[in-house]
């Protein structure tokens, strides 16, 4: 599936407008907004299995109510209540500068328990203390508070996917397609994980070029016999290098994703010559501005979804390993 066809994925669109703390803000709030619509639009029992493994009384007849950005204050006051607060870990920071007034992120509200959530995102961004605090003036006068509760993205994660079997065993289609999207979309936007394989494969677009980047990454390290493969540890894609020699592929989500051979030295400028050649077998130049060439001449760029099969590659896949 394309990433832009997860149904909880953003899509910002091309803009050279707006920082990294703005797109991350955005990835932050459509993540609460993501959880809450899982649990909104799921089974009810859902959200009565989460209220249980919290540690709150959940039951059965209970009837749910969700709210996104909560700035009114509640006006019930229920059995329980807690503030609950999800981040990337639970290191948490005392600000010292007091606002007025704190806006949750999300509430779940019933009969019997008032639930507000608090959401941050990324490695660096960390619950704050008087921020949780603050949220309590959101519930009803005189409502009895308990402890806040402080979860980790990954301890949702391995709530929600242990959920996900119970509801499969249940052929509750709706409830599981709910929660395969929201499971796509934390791998995608490495909430609750860092990245994975499975991060850069979603990466590419097309159904297409993922399925083939899992059979490139597959063959690398299974199937094609190569006996000295490492990993070659790159931030924008997946390297694969010879022991002690360097990088001979890499599977690179910069610019518009493709896979790369780094073929022999630099000095020999193979990669021209096979780009042209693997250019003839897909019939579709890869266009190289003039400062790349010069600066790559080793390399060879494919679009993969302008592969038709595996095997038009494979034959540059080996000949890139057998020249580093």
């Amino acid at each position: 599936m394309s990433i832009y066809k997860n149904i909880f994925h953003y899509y910002r669109g091309q803009t050279s407008k707006g920082s990294e703390d703005t797109k991350q803000l955005q990835i932050e709030n459509n993540t609460t907004k993501a959880f809450i619509n899982v649990l909104q639009n799921s089974s009810q029992i859902l959200t009565m299995k989460l209220t249980i493994w919290l540690g709150l009384n959940g039951n059965e007849k209970d009837t749910f109510e969700y709210m996104y950005q909560v700035s009114n204050e509640l006006h019930r006051k229920t059995p329980q209540a807690v503030v609950i607060g999800i981040a990337e870990t639970k290191n948490m920071i005392n600000n010292l500068q007091m606002k007025k007034y704190y806006i949750p992120d999300g509430a779940i509200l019933s009969e019997n328990v008032s639930i507000l959530i608090e959401t941050k995102i990324g490695l660096n961004s960390y619950l704050e203390i008087n921020q949780l605090e603050g949220h309590k003036k959101r519930f009803a006068i005189n409502q009895k508070v308990e402890k806040n509760i402080i979860l980790t993205w990954s301890d949702i994660r391995n709530f929600l996917q242990e959920q996900y079997q119970f509801f499969k065993q249940s052929n509750d289609v709706l409830t599981c397609f709910l929660l395969e999207q929201f499971e796509e979309f934390c791998v995608i936007n490495c909430i609750g994980g860092a990245k994975t394989n499975e991060y850069f494969f979603l990466q590419f677009e097309k159904v297409k070029a993922q399925k083939l980047a899992r059979k490139i990454h597959d063959y690398i390290w299974n199937e094609s016999g190569y006996q000295d493969i490492q990993d070659a540890g790159t931030k924008d894609g997946i390297g694969y290098k010879r022991v002690r020699k360097p990088k001979f592929a890499t599977l690179s989500i910069q610019r518009q994703r493709h896979f790369i051979l780094h073929i022999g030295k630099k000095e020999e400028r193979l990669g021209l010559s096979i780009q042209e050649e693997i250019d003839k077998v897909l019939s579709r130049n890869f266009h190289r501005p003039d400062y790349e060439i010069e600066k790559y001449p080793h390399e060879a760029y494919i679009r993969l979804e302008w592969v038709d099969s595996f095997e038009q590659i494979k034959p540059y896949i080996d000949l890139a390993y057998n020249l580093r």
